[in-house]
């Protein structure tokens, strides 16, 4: 994938959080996805720096990598930072018909927080998917929970909100 916010600018915005940090909060992130009585902890919006595809494979693309850097703004104090994102492909020809593993890393002010997800075989950049938080650094040390990707974009800003729950 290519980073959430760069997964629309190649083979995946990175950010589809499908899994979760564990099983009740499996529970959890399926009553929140959608649900306009959970609120996100924070928004992030990531703009693409950079993406680059690692051809492994000729025939079918599996194996290939996409990887991609963005910038992102947080709704809470106007917060920038970095995102970096890997995504492998899985099955079939790239970019899009085939699965990606992706995962990846935001770097905000105040620490950092990482995340990963399995993006199923689609036609263009992803739309409304979760993904699962799987740790993270300084304020973030104790993270758990996943972020609702709402928009990825090949040539725009993507859009994220995060829920974070403290293990």
């Amino acid at each position: 994938m290519i980073s959430v916010a760069a997964r629309g600018a190649a083979a995946g915005l990175v950010l589809s959080t499908a899994a979760l940090a564990g099983p009740a909060l499996a529970a959890e992130a399926a009553a929140g996805a959608g649900n306009p009585k959970h609120e996100p902890t924070f928004t992030l919006t990531s703009v693409l720096v950079k993406s680059t595809r690692i051809e492994r494979s000729a025939d079918q693309g599996i194996g290939s990598q996409i990887l991609t850097t963005a910038n992102l703004t947080s709704d809470r104090d106007a917060v920038t930072g970095q995102e970096a994102t890997m995504c492998v492909q899985m099955t079939g020809p790239a970019p899009f018909a085939g699965g990606e593993l992706c995962n990846g890393t935001w770097r905000l002010s105040d620490g950092e927080i990482s995340w990963q997800h399995y993006e199923p075989p689609h036609a263009a950049p992803p739309t409304g998917f979760d993904i699962a938080i799987t740790g993270g650094t300084g304020a973030y040390s104790t993270a758990a929970g996943y972020a609702h990707i709402i928009r990825t974009s090949l040539d725009g800003p993507g859009e994220y909100q995060v829920f974070l729950k403290k293990r």
